[in-house]
């Protein structure tokens, strides 16, 4: 007996062309989404990455930060310590200096040269006195040039003048003060100078 398919067979075939069709296209969006869905997790795994790098930095840049204030703050407080110091240093230095001054003052005045007021501003002394010759002046002057204590000497004022009836040289004369740390200073010079 012959058989004879009276049922359509190209809108089968078509029917199964198009489930193929369709069946082919969800596969490529199925193979596309997991190739998008790849790409993503490498770049999201990266930019994660990159974000725990940023975030470690950032926490190191803090660290460093308090580091460095607290580096500032130690070196604040060096230098006021330094500044103490170095005022401790000159009251130290100065402690001394008027019996110095007056020790020095009595070397260095001639036989004949009377000192009758001594008045000091900052580093200047004002001496005034009475000398028996113009020559005592001058030798007073030489002698606190070479003192170490006393520098600059200044003739102010030489006058003749009139004391206890004998006719005297009435002086005013200015000089400066050298502070002890510049005279220790110039004596090790002048050694390093001189060996």
């Amino acid at each position: 007996m012959i058989r004879i398919n009276l049922l359509p067979y190209r809108e089968a075939t078509r029917a199964r062309r198009s489930q193929l069709f369709v069946l082919g296209l969800v596969g490529v969006l199925l193979l596309a989404t997991l190739l998008y869905y790849g790409i993503y997790s490498i770049f999201a795994a990266r930019v994660a990455n990159e974000q725990e790098k940023v975030n470690y930095l950032q926490g190191v840049t803090k660290e460093l930060d308090v580091k460095i204030a607290s580096i500032a703050d130690l070196r604040k407080k060096r230098d006021e310590l330094l500044a103490r110091e170095g005022i401790i240093t000159r009251l130290q230095d100065q402690r001394d200096l008027v019996v110095r001054l007056f020790n020095t003052l009595a070397a260095i005045t001639p036989k004949g040269v009377f000192l009758t007021h001594l008045q000091q501003t900052g580093s200047t002394i004002t001496v005034n006195g009475y000398a028996q010759a113009s020559d005592q002046v001058a030798a007073f002057m030489r002698h606190i040039e070479g003192s170490g204590v006393l520098t600059k000497p200044t003739l102010d004022i030489i006058s003749k003048a009139q004391l206890a009836g004998d006719t005297v040289e009435q002086f005013t004369l200015q000089m400066q003060v050298v502070s002890p740390t510049a005279a220790t200073d110039s004596t090790a010079k002048d050694a390093g100078a001189h060996p």
